[in-house]
């Protein structure tokens, strides 16, 4: 889940300051936000703007409220990498509350010449004193302005959410237990939840290790989904229980979580105690995870070894069988540590589905709901990993995708008892996941699936709000629906019909029955 933000944060930093020179306007407002800046005062920057302050530049989405603005300039102030700055007003406007000022701003590196562009400043009077409502750099039509929107749903449902949260007395496993849960409803309500609340772009970005700022708008995106909406009566949907990449969070896959659901799926989507980037509780609250704590630094160590890495590279491209066979073996025995992790993902997974059942007999607007016969299991990278863990031996689990994920665990050696699908991103020339000792093992129909240009965050929908790429998302919406139509509603579909509509897709039908 890394997101390229460096770029566009070293642009922002020419926008702002330290240790700037005073220009003749010394009466003008901006003087002010020129001064905190010039001083390095977070304190001045916090008594400037307004609560609900926006800023608007031209490489980075909007900044909307007070606290991401503050955050902005802590780590512009902590780069130290400006010289001065300067404002220089043009014109002036305003009524009795509202009062502008439009120029320029200036600002100089010791080693690059001045960058200037246009600035406008709107202040909202408070208290006699003015306090800056918005403000933007760059020319108007360069702006932007406009948030990312989530795809809409193609199917008929609306879709309503649930959370639910059991400690380590009740979650029947000895961990902390934290699921999501996304499902048809015939609610009408817009009120939709938010695509991220702030308690939770807080938490990823702490456990990321990136600025608030870069993602704040995520709160300001409207999902599809309606808290708490009351499920469809007297109708049962199959169940897909997903699990996310290792360092992630249960809502990372929304886009794709909604559009399931409304074409008659509930997605039941997992945390994991330790290994989750953060948990959510059925209130909303958050409880944030450190990525220093013991058990998550531990296994880092396992993927960066240079033998680790040459196993790897040989699964990522090799076409042998034997080498193949041979490069999992060697790559098992030197990650322990995420095999147990698969494994504990696996008792979590089995836990949340007892946790369904209970709720199917007796929950409170979900009572009756779950098709526990049809149940499918995806997930992404580690995740993926537990959708592979959960398909062999005595399983619940009636179909399967690993999307973009070594296949750590126990299913080597083992034989896949369900319909799989081995998804596997294709970035660098012939490279990709090839899961054929898995295959060629396999029960049941078996597919190996690369897409060409696609990273690992490319299964993730942070990287669809981030960068915009819509026909990914769109591909990966209709890609993981089709193979649990095939295999969990049991309708006609053939998957070599993809192929056809997305060049980026490459299919192996080799261990597939009938396609």
């Amino acid at each position: 889940m890394k997101i390229e933000f460096i770029t566009l944060l070293l642009v922002l930093s020419l926008l702002l300051s330290c240790n700037g020179q005073e220009t003749k306007n010394d009466n003008y407002r901006i003087k002010h936000l020129e001064k905190a800046e010039n001083t390095k005062s977070i304190q001045g920057i916090e008594d400037v703007f307004d609560i609900n302050a926006i800023m608007y530049t031209t490489e980075l989405m909007p900044i909307k409220g007070k606290t991401g603005i503050v955050s902005i300039y802590k780590f512009v102030f902590s780069r130290n990498d400006i010289d001065n700055i300067s404002y220089e007003v043009d014109s002036t406007n305003g009524t009795e509350t509202l009062y502008y000022e439009y120029g320029t701003l200036t600002t100089k590196r010791s080693s690059q010449n001045s960058i200037s562009q246009p600035f406008k400043a709107a202040f909202k009077k408070q208290n006699n004193e003015y306090k800056i409502l918005e403000i933007s750099f760059g020319h108007e039509e360069m702006l932007k302005k406009d948030l990312p929107k989530m795809l809409t749903p193609s199917g008929k449902f609306q879709i309503g959410q649930r959370t639910f949260f059991y400690d380590k007395k009740q979650s029947g496993n000895g961990r902390f237990l934290s699921f999501q849960i996304w499902y048809p409803t015939n609610s009408k309500s817009k009120e939709k939840l938010p695509f991220r609340t702030q308690d939770v772009i807080s938490s990823v970005s702490n456990f990321l290790g990136f600025p608030g700022f870069s993602i704040s708008y995520f709160s300001e995106i409207e999902s599809h989904s309606i808290l708490n909406a009351p499920a469809i009566p007297n109708k049962t949907f199959p169940v897909l229980i997903y699990n996310h990449g290792y360092g992630g969070y249960s809502q990372v896959y929304q886009t794709v979580f909604e559009d399931l659901v409304s074409h008659g799926y509930i997605v039941v989507s997992i945390g994991h105690e330790n290994e989750s980037a953060l948990l959510i509780k059925e209130s909303g609250a958050v409880v944030p995870n450190s990525p220093d704590n013991e058990f998550y630094l531990k296994r880092a160590p396992e993927l960066i070894g240079a033998e680790i890495g040459r196993w790897q590279s040989a699964i990522l491209s090799s076409n042998n069988i034997e080498d193949n066979t041979e490069a999992y073996q060697k790559m098992l025995e030197l990650t322990p540590l995420h095999n147990e992790s698969t494994n504990l993902w696996e008792s979590d997974t089995r836990a949340a589905i007892d946790k369904l059942a209970e709720i199917n007999h007796r929950g409170k607007k979900l009572s009756g709901v779950f098709d526990l016969n049809r149940i499918g299991i995806f997930g992404h990278s580690l995740g993926g990993a537990t959708a592979g863990q959960m398909c062999f031996g005595n399983t619940p689990i009636k179909a399967g995708i690993n999307l973009d994920g070594f296949q750590f665990g126990n299913l080597f050696g083992n034989k896949l008892e369900t319909p799989f699908m081995f998804v596997s991103s294709n970035q660098e020339g012939d490279r990709y996941l090839r899961a054929s000792t898995f295959i060629q093992n396999s029960k049941q129909d078996c597919y190996q699936i690369s897409i060409k240009g696609f990273s690992h965050d490319n299964f993730t929908d942070l990287k669809f709000i981030t960068e915009g790429d819509v026909e990914a998302m769109e591909l990966q919406r209709t890609l993981v629906r089709s193979f649990f139509d095939k295999y969990l509603k049991n309708n006609p579909i053939s998957l070599k019909a993809l192929e056809r509509k997305y060049e980026k897709i490459s299919i192996d039908f080799s261990n597939v029955k009938d396609n």
